[in-house]
Parts: structure tokens; sequence; C-alpha cells
């Protein structure tokens, strides 16, 4: 994560993080695509069966534990129940592996976005904000392994640190530009440093549910219950719209 501050606040961008939202992505293959699988030439394994989303989410869960050096593409392949061959298949090696793993997950909070603007285009921009929060949290609960998987990376700056602020962090931010940048116009948010903005969201968003055995023993709380879910989804929303909603 404070790769990505660094990373975000040397970026040739706006005096805030609102208008940095609205900043395209540096590099040309930075947009999101549902086409993350691509197959070789030729006939398929004879055991070819596969369930290309199940076998993300295995690999997403492992590489969050162990992390990128940790994992081996055996392991995955034994949790998930497929043979080794077929990651080769569909995705050539490892690293394409892990990139159509997170990328999936990426993908996937867009999607939901692009709909949530479509069925709420009624809102005001405040609420439409408030919409946008919350999914977040919903979506951490979730996928709690996304946000280790990009903390492991942005650890240090390497090939994958790159690929992930080209490939997720840039598109996600973008996402919400023109949202952030006209309630900014119209005087609604703070002025807030920007270095500071994405570590409070998202460290609001995920951190409650990258510590569940922290707040089951010090609150006997389960994380992932559906109404503790929704109540930290109100907290979280309260706290970050109005602490940074002129009022």
């Amino acid at each position: 994560m404070t790769h990505i501050v660094r990373y975000l606040a040397d970026a040739p961008i706006k005096d805030t993080f609102m208008e940095m939202l609205t900043s395209p992505p540096r590099t040309k293959n930075s947009k999101t695509t549902n086409n993350l699988v691509k197959r070789k030439p030729g006939r398929p394994p004879a055991d070819a069966e596969i369930n290309i989303e199940h076998l993300c989410d295995v690999a997403v869960n492992i590489f969050a534990e162990k992390g990128y050096s940790g994992t081996t593409t055996t392991e995955i392949t034994k949790k998930a129940g497929v043979a080794r061959s077929l990651i080769h298949y569909y995705f050539g090696n490892k690293e394409e592996l892990w990139k159509a793993s997170i990328k999936r997950l990426a993908n996937e909070f867009i999607s939901q976005f692009e709909q949530s603007k479509k069925i709420h285009k009624d809102l005001d921009g405040i609420q439409m904000i408030k919409v946008m929060v919350r999914q977040l949290v919903h979506f951490y609960a979730k996928y709690p392994a996304f946000p280790k998987i990009v903390a492991q990376e942005m650890d240090q700056h390497s090939e994958r640190s790159e690929w992930i602020i080209n490939n997720l962090i840039y598109p996600l931010f973008n996402l919400t530009g023109e949202l952030f940048k006209k309630q900014r116009k119209l005087g609604n948010i703070k002025r807030i440093d920007k270095e500071f903005q994405p570590s409070i969201l998202l460290g609001m968003a995920s951190s409650f549910f990258s510590n569940p055995f922290l707040i089951k023993h010090l609150y006997d709380v389960n994380t992932f219950d559906e109404d503790v879910i929704e109540r930290y989804a109100d907290s979280v929303v309260e706290i970050f719209c109005y602490g940074f909603v002129n009022r």
C-alpha cells in the first residue's frame, strides 16, 4: 500500500486525489477486459473440463496466503481438483494465472459499479458515492484475499506491482472519476491531501475483513456474518462520506 501511495503521489496529476481519479491510465494496457483466459491453439487435454472461476478463486486464496513466490501451480491444481496441464493450456504459466485471477475480481467490481450507476441513475452524486463505498465494503467482504495480494506486491517495486497499478489501480480510480470530480466542483467534497485518501477509504473498507481472527478474539464477532457485514458497511459509509462531505 505504501508503494501505491508513493507511486500515485509522484504521478503527474492534479492537486487532489479526487481529481486524480479522472487521470487516464499511463499505459495502453490498463483497460480491464472480460477476456481473461486465452486458450492455446490445438486440442485441450482429455480432462479439460474445468471451472475457470473456481480455479481462479482457489488461486487467489492461495496467492494471498503464501504470496506469489511461495505458491506453486501444483498446489493450486491439487486444491482446485484439476489437472496441472490445464494451467498451461488455459493460462500458459503461473504469472498469467495470477494476473487472470486478480483481474477477474477487479472486473467484477467494475461491472457491479457500472450496473449500480444504471440502477441508481436518479441519485445525486453524494448518494451515489455512498452506494460505491457500500459496494466496496461488500466486495472486500466477499474477496478478502484481494487486498492481501495487492498489499503483498505493493511492498516494493516489481513488474507485478507495475502491472497491478496499470491494470487494476488506475482503472478502478478512473471508474469513479467523473462522480468525484463533479462533486468537487460543486464544493460538496472537502480538499484532503491526495496521498491520504486512498489509504483512508481502502483501509476502512478492507482491514476489518483482513483480520477475522483478531476481530473474533477481541469482540467475539464473525466478520463474515451477513448482518455484521451490513452494519460495518453502514459504519464505513457514515464515517467516510460525512468525513469527506461538506455540510
